[in-house]
């Protein structure tokens, strides 16, 4: 059987070339697409700079997609509200935290002071804020710096007395002067807006602070002793006008008895002589008679009074020359 040659040719070179040209400039397109496209997350703004041409794009707003020369690059920042706490101790990773500072008052005494920071960026003027700074590092040499001069300027020309006595005012006047200083600064003015600060604490030296807790508890002992005072005080004045009240209206009750016996009293004595005489009208006795039979009669009505008492017993003894009933006391 005869056998054909067949001949099998591979590709040309030429088209190797351009196969590998293609596949190169695939992967160079990807590269400088990657390099060029870029994405910004809601809440974030930022400018495109080309060191090249030395220019700098208007601020770009988040959520965007967009894309840039390969070699410039992007400067970016949040414009959601921010937060710069100057804590005494750090509290939490990841919190925006600086050392609270210890200043000096009038007097000498150190004060730490605690205070909270809200501001946000203006994102239509980033551009401009990112030209001055850069790094973004606005906070670190404009906020911070001029917070700890503020709170050092307004503590160190008051005493310790008076800053215990009107924290309120200070914590006022150093948010006030703060938020002042901020919208002034020409470097931050109108790019940068402070929402509120905040003084938290001012904290003082613990034996400053134990000697004002030992003041105050013996405040509060010296209240509770006046207090005491009074209630004692008022207590003896209640059993003063008490036992007063009481001796008056025994008095009266008295004066009102002893009025009520003399009357009683003179009413008896007035029936006694109105009976007396009319016994002797009616006896039709002398004078000597009379007083006979007044006596008798006083005598009688006493042994009346005697025998209705019933502590006595009573004997009628008979006889000549008259009659005497003695009375004999029972026991």
């Amino acid at each position: 059987m005869a056998h054909i040659p067949i001949e099998v040719r591979g590709p040309s070179r030429r088209a190797a070339a351009i196969v590998a040209v293609v596949i190169f400039g695939l992967l160079v397109a990807s590269v400088l697409l990657a390099l060029s496209a870029y994405t910004l997350p809601a809440g974030v703004v930022a400018v495109v700079v080309d060191p090249v041409t030395g220019t700098m794009s208007k601020p770009v707003k988040g959520p965007a997609f967009g894309f840039k020369a390969p070699w410039a690059y992007l400067i970016e920042d949040t414009y959601a509200v921010e937060v710069i706490e100057f804590v005494a101790v750090e509290r939490g990773a990841g919190r925006y935290e600086f050392a609270a500072p210890t200043v000096l008052t009038k007097d000498g005494v150190t004060v730490t002071v605690e205070m909270v920071v809200r501001y946000k960026i203006n994102p239509d003027r980033f551009d401009e804020l990112a030209k001055k700074f850069p790094g973004v590092d606005y906070d670190d040499k404009v906020l911070v710096p001029k917070a700890r001069q503020l709170i050092r300027d307004v503590i160190s020309k008051v005493s310790l007395d008076y800053l215990i006595e009107n924290r309120d005012v200070i914590a006022r006047q150093i948010e006030q002067q703060y938020r002042e200083a901020i919208e002034s600064d020409p470097t931050v003015a109108g790019l940068v807006e402070i929402l509120d600060v905040n003084v938290q604490n001012f904290i003082l030296p613990q034996q400053i602070t134990d000697a004002i807790n030992r003041k105050i508890a013996a405040q509060q002992d010296a209240i509770r002793a006046q207090f005491e005072r009074q209630r004692v005080e008022e207590l003896a004045r209640a059993n003063y006008t008490r036992v007063v009240l009481n001796a008056m209206a025994e008095a009266n009750a008295t004066l009102a008895r002893a009025r009520a016996q003399a009357q009683q009293i003179l009413l008896v004595a007035n029936a006694t002589r109105s009976a007396i005489e009319m016994l002797i009208r009616a006896a039709g006795a002398n004078a000597t008679e009379a007083a006979r039979l007044a006596e008798l009669y006083i005598y009688l009505m006493g042994l009346r009074d005697i025998a209705q008492a019933g502590n006595v017993q009573i004997v009628a003894i008979s006889g000549g020359g008259g009659q005497v009933v003695p009375v004999i006391p029972l026991r």
